[in-house]
């Protein structure tokens, strides 16, 4: 995996076509780690790994996050995305969350 992996921040997730894949994978991430991430890098740990989807978990979990954050005074979360290839071998599937958003799910831990 590469020292570094480039993000970038996705300006209208709900304008993205939710059918098939492409050559990213994203996540979603309250604004301060999305700030933080794209400073200092993703953090990577086995203990504790970060999930990823494929482009049509993006609403699922934009809306699970809605729903947790309600009445809480919070920004928007922001969905950041990053070329599969770069972190295609760290890659562990994720069962829970896939069959919770009904789409792939993945955990970056960094192997």
């Amino acid at each position: 995996m590469p020292d570094e992996i480039r993000l970038s921040i996705v300006p209208s997730p709900e304008k993205l076509p939710t059918d098939g894949q492409d050559a990213f994978l994203y996540m979603v991430v309250p604004q301060h780690l999305a700030q933080d991430f794209m400073v200092t890098g993703l953090p990577l740990d086995r203990r504790a790994p970060l999930m990823l989807t494929e482009r049509s978990g993006i609403s699922p979990w934009l809306a699970k996050t809605a729903d947790t954050t309600t009445g809480y005074d919070e920004a928007r979360p922001v969905v950041l995305r990053l070329k599969r290839a770069l972190v295609a071998q760290a890659l562990e599937p994720d069962p829970d969350h896939t069959a919770e958003f009904a789409t792939v799910c993945y955990l970056l831990s960094g192997n």
